[in-house]
């Protein structure tokens, strides 16, 4: 088989795999673990994994398979718990890997189940992957699963496709073995993107790491051994150009298409200008936002470089982790009102006495008239299409079978007997809870936590953005078609 045919028909059965509604995932024979598993665990000997579609109105806790019967089964697996803020949370999360050589999960051998524990309404992810995918950005796919083991439930999952080879195969085609990194709060700080120089002016790929791999701020998640794509240069080079260092004139080096030009030859920027529309009206602040960590940088190489990327480096954005996002809150935030041209000013609350975020690609970008309109453009056709509270409650679905609200009712309601009552997965949101949050959309405050009701949110996000963008009208009017705004990511440019 061609290796164009196989990736074909890997696309097409990852398409299929995260059309369906629910999953059960069953582990069978492997330990209770009596703390948390910072780092894979493999399965023992005798040890499986089953895996099989359900219905997402089963009142079962373990729903045994339907006539398709078991669609993946496995011994060669390992598992580790996941997640920064949930890591230690009594309901965890979990990324399930497949042993090389073994049989895969629709081409994947990395899945991803998040416990969604920070989200009362169990959709906030579901949501947030759906805009990404129609904004044309290459993002994660997502379905849901029931998770047990050796037949006792633990609770629903968000299933969350990994980025990895297979999903870089998937986007990039035969650019597929490029750099990726993935950024973190580490070694030289969180991930701001900011210039860093060395002794006597350098500014190569050593400003951005130190020895320790495991700490770093910007980790290589592939070619971490090549010589030549470990030294971090092309790293180096893509924050050398979004900061303007080397151009004359100031601040204003920004606002020239010299400054644009130079960030078109490396990165995919528009692609990046609509994830930033799509991120600043989620008011997802764990990431490159408030943070600023929790996303990944892929340098694919110009089409036809593919080998020769570091010499003709090409960046994607890709986003990572949605579960704080439309209206959630530990800080006292109002993300739904964040300035849509001046993010950082929103986030003294979140970093208290230390001023402000630092997010070099956004600030700078925004400074580019041409940018700017673009982005200003796709936030406004977000707003008139995608992004609204009639949009919001289609996709919900409160009221009918066919939403999210059904799909993740039935699985989170056995997560408790009773209506009040803890529930024994450890999920931190009671039934009601999750039946005021998701279904009838109130605000909710528990603990240190706040999360309006979706729909809320996305009202009150909406009147701002508008009343935000009526006041820039007067002097940027609407240019771009909205027929021109792509539906899947752009093609890489040639070198």
């Amino acid at each position: 088989m061609s290796e164009t045919n196989e990736a074909t028909q890997t696309a097409r059965a990852k398409d299929a795999f995260f059309s369906a509604g629910m999953y059960m995932f069953h582990v069978t024979g492997f330990p209770q673990q009596p703390g948390v598993l910072t780092s894979k665990a493999e399965a023992p000997q005798g040890a499986r994994l089953d895996m099989w579609r359900t219905d997402p109105a089963s009142d079962r806790h373990i729903p045994g398979p339907g006539p398709e019967g078991v669609a993946f089964s496995t011994q060669s697996f390992s598992l580790v718990n996941s997640g920064n803020r949930t890591l230690h949370a009594p309901k965890r999360s979990w990324k399930v890997a497949l042993e090389r050589g073994a049989d895969d999960i629709a081409g994947m051998t990395c899945v991803n189940l998040k416990s969604m524990y920070n989200d009362p309404a169990q959709m906030r992810e579901a949501l947030a992957w759906r805009l990404f995918r129609l904004a044309g950005v290459p993002a994660a796919r997502h379905t849901y699963a029931k998770l047990a083991f050796d037949a006792t439930y633990y609770g629903l999952f968000s299933v969350i496709e990994q980025v990895d080879k297979r999903f870089l195969k998937d986007h990039f085609g035969g650019n597929h073995r490029g750099n990726l990194y993935k950024a973190y709060c580490g070694d030289v700080g969180c991930a701001t993107l900011e210039h860093r120089t060395g002794p006597g002016g350098d500014d190569s790929g050593r400003q951005y790491h130190k020895a320790a791999a495991d700490d770093r701020t910007y980790r290589l998640k592939s070619n971490e051994d090549d010589g030549d794509a470990g030294t971090y240069d092309d790293l180096a080079q893509f924050i050398r150009t979004i900061n303007g260092a080397g151009l004359g004139g100031g601040e204003g080096r920004f606002d020239t298409d010299e400054f644009r030009e130079s960030v078109d030859a490396i990165m995919n920027a528009r692609a990046f200008l609509r994830w930033a529309a799509v991120n600043v009206l989620l008011g997802s602040w764990d990431n490159y936002y408030a943070t600023p960590s929790n996303y990944y940088l892929y340098n694919s190489g110009h089409l036809g470089a593919e080998d020769d990327f570091m010499r003709s480096p090409y960046f994607t954005f890709i986003p990572w982790d949605y579960d704080n996002c439309l209206g959630i809150d530990y800080f006292g935030t109002k993300w739904q009102y964040t300035d849509i041209l001046d993010w950082p000013g929103n986030t003294r609350h979140y970093w208290r006495e230390r001023a402000t975020s630092r997010i070099p690609l956004v600030q700078n970008l925004l400074r580019n008239r041409r940018y700017r309109q673009y982005y200003l453009d796709y936030l406004e056709f977000l707003l008139d299409t995608q992004f609204n509270p009639d949009a919001f409650s289609q996709q919900i679905a409160a009221d009918s079978d066919d939403g999210l609200w059904s799909r993740v009712r039935q699985a989170a309601y056995l997560e408790s007997a009773t209506p009040y009552g803890q529930p024994f997965t450890g999920r931190q949101f009671t039934n009601d809870e999750v039946y005021l949050s998701g279904c009838q959309q109130n605000e909710l405050r528990h603990s240190q936590e706040k999360a309006e009701g979706i729909i809320h949110y996305v009202r009150m996000r909406c009147d701002s953005a508008r009343q935000q963008i009526g006041q820039v009208r007067r002097e940027m009017p609407r240019v771009t078609d909205p027929a021109s705004f792509p539906a899947t990511m752009e093609p890489l440019p040639k070198v």
